[in-house]
C-alpha cells in the first residue's frame, strides 16, 4: 500500500472519528497532551496492498525517536486476521467498524496519565520498556512517592549483559535519584523529553 493510498483511506474514515487527524502512517487523537493516542498504519514487506493497523497508547515523556507499541494490539478483520488488503471491497467500512470498536474504547481509558498507568498495568510487563514507561507517567503525573517505587524495582528486571538495559537502567536510576532529591528538576527533565519525544516524531502541530 502506498501513502497515498493510505492517506486516502484514513482521510475517507476521519468524518466519523472525532478528534482524529492524520501525519502520514499516523491517525492520532489531538491535542496531544502528555500522551500520544492513536492507530499506526503498517506496510507489508510481502504483499504490496496488505497493511497492519495498530492501535497503541503511549507517554510522551519518554524520550524516544518513535512511535512504540507496547501498550496496545493490531486491529483485526472480520476474519479476525491482523492482516488487512488495500484492494478489499467495502475495506474503509469494515476498518472504521473495527475502529470504533476495538481503538476507540482502549484509547478512552487513557484521558490522562494516571488512567494511563491503570490502562499499562492491565498488559504484561513484558520488555523493561513497560515498567519504565509506568514509572514515567506516574511522575509526569505528580505521582512521585509512586513513581519512586515503580523505578526502584526495574534494576531486578535487568540483563546488564545487553547495553540497551544498561542504559535503560541508567536513566531510570537517574530520574529516581532525581524525584527523590529534587522533584521540580525531575519534572523538569520530563517535560524536556516529552518535548523532544514530540519533535523527533513531528508532531508539533497536534499539541
Amino acid at each position: 500500500m502506498t501513502t497515498k493510498q493510505l492517506v486516502a483511506l484514513e482521510t475517507s474514515l476521519l468524518p466519523e472519528l472525532p478528534g482524529f487527524a492524520i501525519k502520514g502512517w499516523l491517525m492520532l487523537l489531538h491535542p496531544l497532551g502528555s500522551l500520544l493516542r492513536g492507530i499506526c498504519f503498517e506496510r507489508s514487506g510481502f504483499d504490496k496492498h496488505a497493511f497492519y493497523p495498530n492501535v497503541f497508547v503511549m507517554p510522551l515523556c519518554v524520550p524516544t525517536p518513535h512511535v512504540t507499541l507496547n501498550f496496545g494490539f493490531r486491529l483485526r478483520d472480520q476474519r479476525g486476521m491482523d492482516g488487512w488488503d488495500i484492494e478489499t471491497p467495502g475495506v474503509a467500512g469494515e476498518l472504521l467498524a473495527s475502529i470504533k470498536a476495538e481503538a476507540v474504547p482502549l484509547q478512552s481509558r487513557a484521558n490522562s496519565l494516571v488512567e494511563f498507568v491503570t490502562l499499562a498495568r492491565t498488559f504484561s510487563p513484558g520488555t523493561p520498556h513497560n515498567p519504565k514507561a509506568i514509572g514515567f507517567a506516574l511522575a509526569r503525573a505528580g505521582k512521585v512517592d509512586e513513581a519512586i517505587a515503580a523505578l526502584a524495582g526495574i534494576p531486578r528486571i535487568l540483563d546488564p549483559k545487553y547495553s540497551w538495559q544498561r542504559e535503560l537502567g541508567e536513566q531510570t536510576e537517574n530520574l529516581r535519584e532525581l524525584l527523590i532529591s529534587n522533584p521540580a528538576a525531575a519534572m523538569q527533565q520530563l517535560e524536556t523529553w516529552e518535548a523532544e519525544t514530540i519533535h523527533n516524531l513531528g508532531l508539533e502541530d497536534f499539541r
